[in-house]
This record gives structure tokens, sequence and C-alpha cells, in this order.
């Protein structure tokens, strides 16, 4: 596993000399190495940044492991700035750490880790988005219209965040059913079902009718089609519960075959799905 602590990765250090690092490290293709180019001599060129050419799916920071299962905490805690390539990849960089990730969320995997120079502050930070104000600029455009709806794979699907509050689901949507804090709870908005566990928002489930028929939206898929279902299966591994569900796990999604149901559920749901096997009943 990659390892990063304080100003090294995996024991090379930024700040070296080109002439100090020896050479079976500066031929290992497992990293990329820059060096400034502002001394005369280019011996004693400075190493300023250095990264994986490998991906991985975990590494370790200052002895902690980052990886897909705890990501997104650890992003909200430490708040980076945040930019989306042309690939639809993500961009993390830590401040904190002189840490950059180059994060591919559809394949699970950190096609990057890099640390830079304190030299590099003002390049790698300067002008950049923090996570939290990203985040919350992208909830509030969840919907596109009352009838369509993005969903983000263990985030959000339209306008409800994933671990969100009760309370604060209650009173964003003016909700007036006398609701008690017990270790579940389901309420209903409009065609939406909502599950809480432990007071948090863990479950969401559209059902859709002749007369209420959204579109929801993975990716650039339109989901709740026949066309953009046999997409999915294409694409991502599917398990099939009772005769009439596909259980996504890597997406958190449930869906009914004749699409009249979408369950999106949280991380913390993932085992009570993959464990299910006796036939459902709706919610």
């Amino acid at each position: 596993m990659l390892k990063i602590l304080n100003n090294s990765l995996d024991g090379i250090i930024l700040g070296q000399k080109l002439e100090d690092i020896n050479k079976e490290i500066i031929n290992n293709t497992n990293y990329s190495l820059e060096f400034d180019n502002k001394c005369k001599v280019k011996s004693d060129s400075r190493l300023i940044t250095i990264s994986s050419s490998v991906e991985c799916d975990s590494f370790s920071l200052n002895g902690k492991v980052i990886s897909f299962a705890n990501l997104e905490k650890f992003l909200e805690e430490e708040n980076p700035f945040v930019e989306i390539s042309d690939e639809k990849n993500y961009f993390y960089t830590f401040p904190k750490y002189n840490l950059s990730l180059y994060v591919d969320y559809e394949n699970k995997s950190f096609l990057q880790i890099l640390i830079y120079d304190n030299s590099l502050k003002e390049l790698y930070e300067s002008k950049r988005q923090k996570y939290l104000d990203f985040e919350k600029e992208n909830t509030n455009k969840v919907i596109v219209s009352p009838e369509e709806y993005i969903f983000f794979p263990y985030k959000y699907i339209g306008e409800f965040r994933f671990n969100s509050s009760l309370m604060d689901v209650v009173k964003k949507h003016n909700i007036s059913n006398n609701i008690k804090l017990d270790k579940k709870n389901i309420i209903e908005v409009g065609n939406f079902v909502l599950r809480f566990d432990d007071g948090k928002l863990t479950q969401v489930t559209i059902f859709c009718n002749e007369k209420i028929k959204p579109t929801i939206f993975y990716d650039g898929i339109n989901i709740s089609s026949t066309e953009g279902v046999t997409e999915l299966l294409s694409k991502y591994d599917v398990i099939e519960r009772t005769a009439s569900k596909y259980l996504f796990k890597d997406l958190g999604l449930v869906i009914e075959k004749d699409l009249s149901e979408f369950r999106f559920f949280a991380q913390s749901l993932l085992r009570f799905w993959a464990n299910l096997h006796r036939p459902i009943t709706s919610w």
C-alpha cells in the first residue's frame, strides 16, 4: 500500500536534490518525480512533486488508511479544494497535507496520488472551490424540474441527501406529520417514501405509476427507462432479489423490473440489501 508520511511518499522525500536520490527510485515506473528548474546545475535540482503512476483503491496518510469506504467522511472533515476533469473525474487538493488526489468514482480508483512542495502551494491551491461549498451548490441543483431527478450513489437523490437528520428533512420539506424519533421512521413526501434509521436518512423510495412518471438520471443515463436499465445491466454487477428486483450494490440502488419502484439507499444499508433473500413488501 502506498504510504504518505509528512512530506514523503513511500520514503521518497520532497526537497531532496536529484544527486541524492537513488537511481533505482528515479527509474522506478511506479512513481513520477518532478524537479525544479531553477538550478544551473541539474544535479542540484530539488524534488518538488512525487506522484503515483499506478492506480490503487486505498493508501495510507500519516498512518490512517484512506479508501472508498471512508473517502466521503475524509472529504467532509478536511474540506479540500475540488475540480472536475473533462472525463468527469474529481481532483481534490488538501492544503493541510500538500496532497492532491485524482479520483475515479465509477471504477472506485485513485488514478493519481500526488504530494507537492510548499513552493507550489499557490499553484495547487489558488482559485479553487471548497468541497463543502461545491457539494452544497450541486445538491441545491439536483432537481432539474418537478419530475426530473439527479442521482449520485450513496450521496443524494433529488433534494434528499443521505444521512441528513430527520428533523432537517422535516423542516426543509415542511412535513407536518407528528414524528417520533424511534429507531426507524418511515414518512411520505409526495411519491417519495423516506426511511430514517437512528434519526438519519438511509433510504429513499420513488413510486411510479401511470400518472406519476418521474425521470431519474445517473451519469447521463435515464435509469427510469427500459433502455437506461439495460445500460446499467451492461455496466454494473447486479443481484436479482426475488423475481422482480435488481440490486446494484455499487450504486446503492434497487429497481423493480417493471420500473414501478426505485429504491436508493445509504452505505449503512448495503449489508441489509445484499443479505436480503426473502420477498420484500413496499414501505
